[in-house]
């Protein structure tokens, strides 16, 4: 055979020794290897041997893997090796499997009449908020009483149930863990009356899917007939497998001992799925074979797809540690391989770098892009900017919203369910997007006056609709009779709005609109689906799933054309299986990859967990092991070439730490590796590269005038080439109209008002254009500070107390608290401690001792026939009087004498005044600066008697806006203005415009 046997059951297998390998059928065996070195090659090996020299019947193997994806690709790999026309191979995930069984035998040893409808994972979730909305608070710890109806603590408890059931633990089980954890509290018995609850309805979840199939398969028949069934299993990616379907496969093999899993530890990255690491270490004696002797470990020794420095790279990511069960070293694939790392200073620049090297890399090397894909860590972080570098290039790939919901035909269908159940704003703007949209394509102009028709009527939408919209009838009858979304099962609601709304038939009949047609047929078959599971799931009900990123992340018929050589773009997580010539790992940023965010949840689920439940420090270490194995898995499907970029500038550009790894991967220190560039271009590869080239030759004055002649020329015949006409590049404007930014019915807020009394001309750009509509890392402090207090206070509010504790305000701040918003270690740190410092001061020297009786408090008012809104932090009753409290996260308080006017604080007491929902007298209003460095908390004070003074400016802003008044207005706050690089008011701004 030529394998050399080593200690015990260990066979060192390397490429000669395959044939005699997999010909050895019978008995456990333990198949490991690294990346690349054909563990499921030898599973199909393996399989193709037993059909085709053994003699074994396809429906006598089952193979089983941790994704339909594994399980599919393997089917496929060995129906391709098989010489026969028509061969049916059972494979399944385990859930699949379990899922057969119960259908199977679920009557026979059950009772069943039918499989129990399978819960989506947000239909889990809503039926653990129904079910906690029936506790009785007392049964619960003091601190979750007034989260039990929340939809966060829901999730929590959703997740440690799913914990619980991948553990294998009963209620019982849980009582006993429970009795030395206070914590706990509560939960064995929600848990039993969620078990009871699943069949009452008629429900199973994807936990109790498993544990219901172990239980089956306790019956000795059932076991016996699969016995026969099944002669041989084979098992992919074991290394992901939790405690129960590990225990399931316990029961699958016994009656054949015929046994072959294919495992990696280094590329185990599921604990937060339930994967449990040692069952690979445990495999040997878990599983003996039928003489009782322990599992035979097959390794296999070499890698016919990672070259050496791709292998060595990943191999200093992992450390040098070594897992329990691992293969040990791997004698890397011929070739040296590339592995590159590159820092940027903006993410706009590592996208359009990326972007550009893989156009450069198919155009030059003939790379199809099918043969290249980039990772990331956060799906939300960096793929958006990177789509938008892709398309503009063309480049073929699936953006990161590719979600059936998202597109556009079926944004219509729930546009019209949001403008027939929402309330207020969220109505109007659903009515407006579909008047604007395909279906009406009513102009700007006259949509504006619809509305000021609604306006001087005091009319809702259906009426305005009927009478001031063509052939708005239909419409207006779907919005005043919403059962067809709110009542209807989801399908024939669907069907009831596509009858009745004539419009929709452009949809399908206009040339040019196959997506949408099938975007729309892809709709049916999911709201179809969707009622097979819960009959009485109505179109609200899936607006509301939407929301969910897990629900329908991908349609279940494609509504895209597809094309044949695509770039993969997906995260590190799903990069696991698939392999390329050339692998991006992008956006490498410390605090985004490696992520260490802290995943304890409020109710501590990970101590369920046998390998998760040590103490912080352990539990940090094993995070951060499990991150780099993630990196080594996306660093090893590539075949040619890794890079790893990063962006060294964070919000506001100020420095950004990039990841631990990239030192490791690059192979040297950290401050060598920072100052390596990214490899500049020598010849542009497109013809848009080549007109950006050509006109910065033009435009250096130090290029040889021959060259800059020469560029000149070439721009000019640009057309014969492919480059931009020169027509079409545009010079400096004119200047414009300072009219038409306001549109009619002019709301207002009390921040608009301060912002256009500051500068009239900087609020015109800011509030009306957008322009520096970015975030800004002070604005991301800022609403973490609200956010926590809200959390904090809402709770306390619920208890009737005056505050919340700061240990419950540092609670939420674990909670809310994000590094990566913040640009990742140290920077993250230091916002992390002036939270930290602002919260302590906040409620060591909590300066009022009124009741709270409202958070985050809507206030509207109508001042001088405008329509005015606010929303105020906080609302405090103290007596019969009334009192409003904002807080700021500036260091820098506002002056006494601008604190007493502030329009802000006039303006929620003048709203608070006409306020149906509170009664009292408003009497006071304060600003709290709990950021400020000063010992004492700052507090600033409105003076009540400014209050008519604070009218008279709230109606001139109003009315300077609906003018349309924009002049600058200069001042101190201009040393701090991003725009005075085109305000009139200065010199520098004044180039910006002509004449």
């Amino acid at each position: 055979m030529g394998t050399k046997q080593t200690d015990g059951v260990e066979l060192q297998v390397d490429p000669e020794d395959w044939a005699t390998a997999v010909t050895r059928v019978a008995g456990t065996q333990l198949v490991v290897g690294g990346p690349g070195t054909g563990k499921s090659e030898f599973l199909v090996r393996r399989a193709v041997h037993l059909m085709d020299e053994g003699d074994v019947a396809p429906e006598q193997i089952l193979i089983l893997g941790f994704s339909r994806r594994g399980v599919a690709d393997l089917r496929n790999r060995i129906e391709a090796r098989l010489d026969r026309s028509f061969t049916s191979i059972p494979t399944a995930t385990f859930h699949s499997l379990a899922s057969g069984l119960l259908e199977l035998y679920g009557g026979r040893v059950f009772g069943w009449e039918r499989l129990p409808t399978l819960l989506t994972a947000p239909e889990q979730a809503a039926l653990v908020r129904d079910l906690l909305t029936g506790e009785d608070p007392t049964d619960w710890p003091h601190p979750f009483r007034p989260l039990l109806t929340t939809h966060t603590f829901a999730d929590e408890v959703t997740d440690f149930i799913l914990r619980s059931q991948e553990q294998l633990l009963t209620p019982e089980d849980l009582e006993t863990r429970a009795a030395d954890r206070a914590d706990w509290k509560g939960l064995p018995s929600f848990y039993r009356r969620y078990l009871e609850e699943l069949p009452q309805r008629g429900r199973i979840d994807y936990g109790t899917l498993l544990a219901e199939a172990l239980r089956l398969l306790g019956d000795a028949d059932v076991v016996a007939e699969l016995g026969n069934q099944y002669s041989y299993l084979l098992v992919d990616e074991y290394q992901d497998t939790t405690t129960a379907q590990a225990e399931l496969l316990q029961h699958l093999y016994r009656p054949s001992r015929n046994l072959t899993v294919a495992a990696d530890p280094y590329q185990s990255l599921y604990s937060f799925r339930g994967a449990e690491l040692h069952n690979v270490a445990d495999f040997p004696a878990a599983f003996p074979d039928g003489s009782g002797a322990p599992a035979t470990r097959l390794v296999l020794t070499t890698s016919f797809r990672v070259p050496k420095a791709i292998m060595d790279a990943a191999v200093r990511v992992t450390a040098g540690g070594d897992l329990p069960g691992a293969a040990g070293a791997v004698t890397p694939a011929p070739g040296d391989g590339i592995v590159e790392t590159y820092g940027f200073q903006q993410q706009s620049e590592e996208a359009e770098w990326i972007a550009a090297e893989l156009q450069r890399l198919h155009v030059e090397q003939h790379i199809a892009y099918a043969d290249m894909g980039v990772f990331v860590r956060s799906k939300r972080r960096f793929l958006p900017v990177l789509s938008r570098a892709l398309a503009r290039r063309g480049i073929p790939h699936d953006p990161p919203d590719a979600r059936l919901a998202d597109h556009p035909a079926v944004r219509l269908v729930l546009d019209c369910v949001i403008a027939a159940t929402e309330p207020g704003e969220e109505r109007a703007r659903a009515v407006r997007r579909i008047l604007l949209g395909p279906l009406f394509t009513t102009a700007l102009g006259t949509l504006r006056a619809v509305e000021r028709e609604r306006l001087r009527e005091g009319t809702g939408w259906p009426q305005t609709i009927r009478r001031h919209v063509v052939d708005g009838a239909d419409l207006a009858e779907l919005l005043e009779s919403p059962e067809w979304a709110t009542t209807w099962p989801a399908v024939d609601g669907f069907w009831h709005l596509w009858s009745s709304l004539p419009q929709f038939s452009t949809v399908v009949t206009d040339a040019g609109r196959g997506d949408e047609r099938a975007a729309l047929a892809s709709l049916a078959q999911v709201l179809g689906r969707l009622n097979e599971r819960d009959p009485r799931a109505t179109l609200a009900d899936y607006l509301a799933l939407t929301e969910s990123e897990e629900f329908e992340a991908r349609p279940l018929l494609s509504y895209q054309r597809p094309e044949s050589d695509r770039l993969t773009v997906t995260t590190l997580h799903q990069s696991k299986g698939l392999e390329y010539e050339v692998v991006f790992i992008a956006d490498a940023t410390e605090g985004v990859f490696p992520d260490l965010r802290p995943r304890e949840s409020m109710l501590g689920s990970r101590h369920l967990s046998p390998s998760l439940g040590g103490d912080a420090v352990a539990y940090g270490r094993f995070r951060l092991q499990e991150e780099m194995r993630l990196a080594y898995t996306a660093m090893t499907r590539a075949r040619r070439r890794v890079v790893w970029t990063t962006t060294l500038a964070g919000v506001e550009e100020s420095m950004a730490a990039p990841s631990r790894f990239l030192p490791l991967v690059a192979g040297v220190d950290a401050m060598a590796w920072a100052t390596r560039p990214p490899v500049p271009w020598t010849q542009p590869a497109t013809a848009e590269e080549a007109d950006a080239w050509l006109r910065r030759i033009v435009r250096d004055d130090r290029a040889p005038t021959a060259q800059r002649l020469a560029a000149i020329e070439l721009l000019a015949d640009a057309a014969s080439w492919g480059g931009r006409p020169a027509d079409s590049i545009a010079g400096v404007r004119s200047r414009g109209s300072d009219a038409g930014l306001v549109p009619a019915g002019l709301s207002m807020s009390p921040s608009q008002a301060e912002s256009y009394e500051r500068c009239p001309r900087r609020y015109a750009l800011e509030r009306r254009l957008h322009v520096g509509d970015d975030r800004t890392v002070h604005l991301v402090f800022g609403n973490l500070v609200h956010d926590v207090l809200e959390q904090a206070e809402r709770a306390a509010m619920a208890d009737r107390r005056p505050h919340a504790t700061l240990e419950e305000a540092l609670h939420a701040l674990e909670d809310h608290f994000d590094p990566a918003a913040f640009g990742g270690p140290p920077w993250a740190e230091a916002w992390r401690r002036r939270a930290v410092q602002a919260l302590t001061r906040l409620y060591e020297q909590w300066p009022s001792t009124g009741e709270p009786i409202g958070l985050e408090h809507r206030l509207d008012a109508e001042i001088g026939g405008v329509v005015w809104s606010g929303r105020a932090d906080r609302v405090e009753r103290a007596g019969d009087a009334l009192g409003i409290i904002d807080y700021k996260s500036s260091r820098n308080p506002m002056s006494l004498a601008d604190a007493a006017s502030s329009l802000q604080l006039g303006y929620y007491l003048i709203a608070l005044a006409v306020d149906d929902e509170l009664d009292g007298t408003p009497a006071w209003a304060e600003l709290w600066y709990p950021v400020a460095d000063y010992k004492s908390l700052t507090v600033r004070a409105f003076d009540v008697a400014k209050l008519p003074e604070v009218a008279e400016r709230l109606m001139a802003a109003a009315e300077g806006i609906r003018a349309e008044r924009w002049e600058p207005r200069p001042g101190d706050h201009c040393e701090r203005c991003r725009l005075r690089g085109v305000c009139p008011a200065w010199p520098e701004g004044r180039e910006a415009f002509q004449g």
